[in-house]
């Protein structure tokens, strides 16, 4: 997200964001999509997809480790959260698979924050 998207939102950013993209699937009780992420924090993600959702959807974010090491640390299964900013990147092809993003709250307790703060430790350092 750039400044000018930044503008428009009607919430709080929490937390500080990190450029770490790992591939997901998210359920949003209709389907079951993949996508990525583009920035990851505590409290929320950055998608990419080829899908897009409307504002307020409630989706269930399922990581998809690419090596052990990233599956240990991310012992959590799953994120359940909320998509609180939705877009089209005009910046890619409009056939682009990729072109839809969508920044999502995540509702996460203790256990999962701390896997969290490790996988981006661990990415970012």
């Amino acid at each position: 997200m750039d400044n000018e998207h930044d503008m428009d939102r009607n919430y709080s950013r929490i937390s500080e964001r990190h450029n770490v993209r790992i591939r997901v699937v998210f359920d949003d009780a209709v389907n079951f999509n993949c996508a990525a992420t583009l920035n990851l924090s505590m409290e929320g993600a950055l998608l990419s997809s080829d899908v897009p959702l409307e504002l307020g959807t409630r989706i269930t974010l399922i990581p998809l480790p690419e090596n052990e090491v990233e599956e240990d640390a991310l012992n959590l299964l799953e994120f359940s959260g909320e998509v609180v900013r939705s877009f089209e990147d005009i910046l890619v092809s409009a056939y682009a698979k990729d072109r839809f993003r969508m920044g999502i709250r995540l509702d996460v307790d203790a256990a999962q924050k701390q896997a969290l703060c490790d996988f981006i430790e661990k990415r970012v350092h």
